[in-house]
């Protein structure tokens, strides 16, 4: 058995799609109202209704379907009648918390899939995160220098101009300076 990892080979249309592994499907989908009905040279026909926004519930050959998916931000939320799945999404694909072996890593045009992606996932994850605490810590840093440095030139005309007043209140600064 062939262990190298496998290419991803589609193209896809508006009503066709031709994959390396599924072959050709024709597919045409008529939607309005919340109801609608998808058939498939593949899977068949599949009849749905929208139940909230994101979700929906529906048959295809028999079976009852309960697709939801959310997204708010880099999280992506999946409901289905097999349960409940997050993931984060990044340059690089998105690693499934709930199912890491759900996850896909992107690089040079090859995606990756399934457990060798979510290490890849987790070394990117962890490279990501050094390279922002750098950012963060050397912006703190600027940041810390700036407010030190906006400090003591406050001090220092705080104190000159401190020092001109007292000259000018003292009996010996009215006349000019000593001699």
């Amino acid at each position: 058995m062939n262990k190298s990892p496998r290419k991803r080979l589609e193209v896809r249309g508006k009503n066709i799609r031709i994959s390396r592994t599924g072959g050709v499907s024709a597919t045409k989908t008529i939607a309005g109202d919340g109801y609608g009905a998808t058939i498939n040279t593949k899977h068949g026909l599949r009849l749905h209704k929208r139940i909230a926004k994101g979700t929906r519930v529906g048959f295809q050959n028999g079976n009852l379907q309960l697709i939801g998916r959310f997204s708010k931000g880099p999280f992506n939320f999946n409901v289905s009648k097999g349960g409940l799945s997050t993931s984060i999404r990044n340059e690089r694909g998105s690693y499934n918390i709930l199912k890491p072996n759900y996850s896909s890593f992107k690089i040079g045009g090859i995606q990756l899939r399934g457990k060798k992606a979510a290490n890849l996932q987790m070394i990117y994850f962890f490279i990501m995160l050094t390279i922002n605490i750098f950012k963060l810590t050397w912006h703190f840093v600027l940041t810390l220098f700036w407010l030190v440095t906006l400090a003591l030139r406050w001090l220092f005309d705080f104190t000159v101009g401190f020092y001109k007043v007292m000259q000018e209140r003292s009996p010996e600064g009215r006349d000019g300076m000593l001699k």
